[in-house]
């Protein structure tokens, strides 16, 4: 994180290691934002023992969000991931919304822009406005289902919902994220610069968009993907005459949302 020039990272856990994400909290308290995740598998199965389980988590004090709550997720065959599809509007994803908003934490989601998966996100952002909710990616597909789906355009759904947020995780070229980059169209062309359709949306949303990384393997964890990952984001903001887009989707819109 010295090395990126990251100051706070949200951290989630892949699996049953929210005490992983707890133990590296306390090394680093004031940088280190733990999110709920352990019962990853559960909410998979709409298991409603596992909502006990995040309020006790969210009492604690420590954790400031639960996710990635995956709703509608393709798998990928080759690491043996499930295919999932659990709508946002059903009655155990309100339960769980519920529980994060009474804790002032914040839910990050993962869904594959489906119409009748954002229907049901629709529904659920009337259900809970005061839900602090971040779809990832910018509404981007995974390139398993491109086939078949294209692109939301999330800036019409923030227009609508002013408790959306997105982020710019995961959506790198693939020369700037060997692994991340891969899973799904990059917002910017190889030289960095912004698809017009997102630069759009950064301009529009600038407030409600967050810089991101998207780290979940462990080719990820290195420190030259992380500086390059910076790098380009660096450039994605610095294409806005006002540079105080730069400030809010670097920083300040975390500093917000998180409470800092």
């Amino acid at each position: 994180m010295d090395m990126a020039g990251i100051s706070h990272m949200v951290l989630m856990a892949r699996g049953r290691n929210d005490a992983l994400t707890t133990e590296i909290y306390r090394q680093a308290p004031q940088r280190i934002l733990p999110f709920v995740s352990t019962m990853y598998p559960g909410w998979h199965r709409q298991d409603w023992r596992v909502l006990s389980f995040a309020e006790r988590q969210l009492d604690t004090g420590i954790f400031k969000g639960i996710g990635e709550v995956m709703l509608r997720y393709f798998g990928i065959p080759s690491k043996n991931e499930p295919v999932v599809n659990v709508p946002a509007d059903s009655p155990f994803i309100r339960k769980l919304s519920d529980i994060v908003e009474r804790h002032d934490a914040v839910m990050i989601v993962h869904m594959e822009p489906e119409p009748e998966a954002v229907r049901s996100l629709e529904n659920l952002l009337d259900y809970n406005r005061k839900l602090k909710l971040i779809w990832a990616h910018c509404g981007t597909v995974g390139r398993i289902g491109l086939q078949t789906i294209g692109h939301a355009d999330i800036g019409a759904l923030m227009d609508r919902h002013p408790n959306l947020y997105t982020d710019i995780a995961g959506v790198q070229p693939v020369s700037v994220a060997p692994s991340g980059g891969m899973r799904r169209p990059p917002i910017t062309d190889d030289g960095g610069t912004l698809l017009p359709r997102f630069k759009e949306l950064l301009a529009r949303h600038s407030d409600r968009v967050l810089f991101g990384l998207d780290t979940p393997w462990i080719e990820c964890w290195a420190e030259e993907p992380f500086k390059r990952w910076v790098k380009w984001a660096d450039k994605v903001v610095a294409q806005f005459e006002d540079t105080g887009v730069a400030e809010r989707i670097m920083h300040q819109n975390a500093a917000r949302l998180f409470n800092l």
